[in-house]
């Protein structure tokens, strides 16, 4: 009985510190920052728990059935990526100018274009890698344990990503406008080589495996 639960324990801790890996809640910040733009305070840490409850939802969803839904669609986890990868390469151009694009400013009074969804909390933070990893981890371990723990580190990771995503309001109020268009910039050039890295290695793997 202890051995099963260690093992569920360790399995638990292993799933977490893939998904928080893959995930990078920390690269994910500025991203938000970027998505909602002079909103207040209060609306800003909404947002920080929807993102947060897209990332569960999908995550959870993807434990389950993640294999089933996209053999349900005909899409290929390769396919999946390369589409993924140009949304975020698209998103970076548009951070590249310094500021929230036009779209990206009105995403948070429109629900029929949530941006907190599509791009960021899909394919940017629970994208195709962490997808992968977490239908990865419920494979290795299909006991109902085993999913709980998929389940918990999920949940985990949720509730990281809103106290980072929280904490990134209060970090921002005190960088200087000029040096959040400069971090800006250089946070689309790095979305904008990762879009591409998703991109091609899903166009790869979709043509040579």
């Amino acid at each position: 009985m202890n051995s099963v639960f260690s093992a569920n324990i360790e399995h638990f801790i292993q799933a977490t510190i893939a998904i928080v890996a893959i995930s990078n809640p920390l690269g994910a910040a500025p991203v938000f920052l970027a998505l909602v733009g002079d909103v207040d305070p209060v609306k800003r840490r909404y947002a920080a728990l929807r993102v947060s409850l897209y990332i569960f939802i999908i995550l959870f969803v993807a434990t389950l059935a993640g294999s089933g839904l996209l053999k349900l669609f005909g899409i290929s986890l390769s396919a999946f990526q390369a589409g993924g990868g140009l949304i975020v390469l698209l998103m970076g151009l548009e951070m590249m100018k310094g500021r929230p694009t036009h779209v990206q400013h009105e995403s948070l009074q429109d629900d029929e274009t949530d941006q907190l969804l599509v791009p960021l909390a899909m394919p940017l933070i629970a994208g195709p890698g962490s997808i992968a990893t977490v239908m990865t981890l419920a494979a290795h371990n299909p006991t109902v344990m085993g999913h709980i723990s998929v389940t918990l580190a999920v949940v985990t990771e949720a509730v990281l990503m809103f106290i980072v995503l929280s904490a990134s309001v209060w970090v921002e109020k005190r960088v200087s406008e000029r040096g959040q268009r400069i971090f800006l910039k250089f946070m689309g050039f790095i979305l904008v080589v990762m879009g591409a890295q998703m991109a091609l290695t899903g166009i790869k793997r979709f043509l040579f495996t």
